[in-house]
C-alpha cells in the first residue's frame, strides 16, 4: 500500500508484520509513528522495542516479540537499516518467526529500498510503500502544509517547492518552516521559494542541462564546478545529465505530447513545464548522439581510460558545442 493508504487501513485493522521500503525517510517515520500510534494504546516505553545497526541482536529481538504486552493491546518491535549486513543465520530465524507471529505483537521491518530479504518477508505481511511521492499527490498535501504554518501558496510557487526539494518531503515539510519564518506575506510566492529554498543537488543538475543545451558554456562550466564542490559523484552527474538527456529526447520523440510524457516516461509536471521551452530547438539525432556520447563518457571512466574530472569536462565541453 501507498503510505496515504496506511491510516486508513489501520483504523480497519492493524496487522502483525509492516514492511516499510522507499527513499522518503520522512514517509518512513511517518508510518512508524503511526503504527505505533494504533498498536500501543498505553505504557509505550515498557511496550516498545526498536532495533538498529548498533544495537542489533535478532535472537533478544524474537523473544521480545513473543513475550506478552504490558497492560496495552500490542508489543511494538521496530528493526531498522541494518539488513545489508545482517547474518543469514539471523534472517532465517526472522522469516521462520514471520510464518506464524504472534498476534499480540505489531513487528516492523524499515529501510531505504526493497531489497532482496524484503521480497521474501513480503507475503507475511503489509508492504508499505515510503518512496517519493508522487507530484499530484504533494499539490493535495503541500497547500495543508502551508496552511499549519499560517500561510497559502501559489501554484507555481508550490511546484517550484517540490521540484527545488526532488519531491523529498521531509525537505519540503523543513523549507515550508523556513518560508514561514521569512516570509512576511499571507501568500508564499515563487520568488519568497527562488530566495528562501535550498536547490537540491538535482535541480542545480537541471540548470547544467539547460544550459547545455542552450549552447552556454560558461554557466554549464560553473554549475558544473558548483555540482562538484557540493560533493556531487562522478556518476551522479553522468547518471543525472543523462537522465535529463533522455527526457528531452522523449520530448521531441512524443512531440511534446504531454499525456505520454507525464504518465509513460513519467516526467513530472513541473519538469515538463520547464523543459518544453527548450526542447524545441532541440533534434532527436542530436539528443540521441548527446546520449551515446554520455554512455561512452561512463565506459571510459570505469574501464580506467580518463580521470573522472576530465572526463565529466570532456564532456560538458562536447555537448555544449554539439547539441
Amino acid at each position: 500500500m501507498k503510505f496515504v493508504e496506511l491510516k486508513q487501513s489501520l483504523k480497519g485493522q492493524v496487522q502483525n508484520v509492516y514492511i516499510i521500503y522507499g527513499q522518503d525517510r520522512f514517509l518512513q517515520d511517518k508510518s512508524i509513528n503511526l503504527i505505533k500510534q494504533f498498536a500501543v494504546d498505553s505504557f509505550v516505553e515498557m511496550n516498545e522495542s526498536i532495533y538498529n545497526d548498533e544495537n542489533l541482536n535478532v535472537q533478544q529481538m524474537l523473544e521480545e516479540a513473543q513475550t506478552l504486552p504490558f497492560m496495552s493491546k500490542f508489543r511494538f518491535i521496530l528493526i531498522r537499516d541494518c539488513f545489508n549486513k545482517m547474518l543469514e543465520s539471523d534472517k532465517k530465524m526472522i522469516l521462520d518467526y514471520l510464518k506464524k507471529p504472534v498476534k499480540t505483537t505489531v513487528f516492523v521491518m524499515c529501510d531505504d529500498e526493497k531489497n532482496d530479504f524484503f521480497k521474501k518477508c513480503e507475503n507475511s505481511g503489509a508492504p508499505v510503500d515510503c518512496n517519493y511521492l508522487d507530484e499530484k499527490t504533494l499539490e493535495s498535501l503541500v497547500p495543508a502544509m502551508c496552511s499549519a504554518e499560517g500561510k497559502q501558496i501559489t501554484a507555481n510557487a508550490m511546484h517550484k517547492l517540490i521540484e527545488y526539494c526532488a519531491r523529498d518531503l521531509g525537505r519540503i515539510n523543513n523549507e515550508i518552516k523556513k518560508l514561514a519564518c521569512y516570509c512576511e506575506d499571507a501568500v508564499i510566492k515563487p520568488e519568497d521559494v527562488d530566495i528562501n529554498v535550498a536547490k537540491t543537488l538535482d535541480y542545480e543538475t537541471y540548470r547544467l542541462a539547460n544550459a547545455i543545451c542552450q549552447r552556454d558554456y560558461g554557466t554549464a562550466m560553473k554549475l558544473f564546478e558548483y555540482i562538484m564542490q557540493e560533493k556531487g559523484s562522478t556518476q551522479y552527474l553522468i547518471g543525472a545529465l543523462g537522465n535529463f538527456m533522455r527526457r528531452y529526447f522523449y520530448l521531441q520523440a512524443t512531440k511534446q505530447d504531454k499525456d505520454l510524457c507525464l504518465n509513460t516516461f513519467k516526467i513530472g509536471e513541473y519538469p515538463y513545464k520547464m523543459m518544453i521551452k527548450e526542447s524545441g530547438v532541440l533534434k532527436k539525432n542530436e539528443l540521441m548522439n548527446s546520449l551515446n556520447e554520455i554512455l561512452l563518457v561512463d565506459y571510459k571512466i570505469k574501464s580506467g581510460r580518463q580521470t573522472d574530472e576530465n572526463a565529466l569536462y570532456s564532456l560538458i565541453t562536447h555537448l555544449t558545442r554539439n547539441l
